[in-house]
């Protein structure tokens, strides 16, 4: 790993433990993440520096794929894939590449969420996924939903619109 990947992953570190894991009032004093830090504290975030652009296709030979299998092979909670070039993709086509690697990966059991310094999509004018660079995460699917089953029961969602909740899967049938 080349200096600068270390340097794009200590940032998002820093962002990490700046922003995503603190106590904040949108989401009734609970961190943006409320279990950030657990997985960070233990070493089960895998990161990937990658290139990509609205134009990257998903094959299954691709730099990309390669890592989002070598993730879901892991002990790893979380993959972290993180764009080095800030200006390679926008926002809303970080998303759209998202949709399309959902698609994707939904056969693997996983889940990706965009991040991209201009995101707009916010709690209560809170915008969480404003990483410093573009990226996306990859979780396991079915580590997602006990987790946001424990956060029905507190007021973390209480200042989320009811598209929002819609849009995240919430009320579960």
């Amino acid at each position: 790993m080349s200096e600068s990947d270390t340097e794009i992953i200590e940032s998002i570190l820093r962002w990490m433990t700046e922003f995503v894991e603190l106590p904040h009032p949108v989401f009734n004093d609970l961190p943006i993440c409320p279990f950030a830090k657990k997985v960070r504290l233990a070493n089960q975030i895998l990161f990937k520096i990658e290139r990509f652009s609205a134009l990257t296709q998903f094959e299954a030979d691709s730099t990309i794929m390669k890592s989002i299998h070598e993730f879901a092979n892991s002990e790893f909670e979380i993959m972290v894939v993180i764009n080095p070039d800030k200006t390679a993709i926008s926002a809303p086509q970080t998303q759209e590449l998202m949709d399309k690697l959902n698609t994707q990966i939904s056969e693997l059991g996983l889940l990706a969420f965009h991040t991209h310094p201009e995101e707009n999509f916010n709690i209560d004018g809170l915008h969480t996924r404003r990483m410093p660079y573009p990226g996306f995460t990859v979780q396991v699917n079915s580590k997602l939903k006990p987790a946001s089953d424990a956060l029905e029961k507190t007021e973390y969602y209480k200042n989320w619109t009811a598209q929002q909740l819609k849009d995240f899967g919430i009320p579960r049938n």
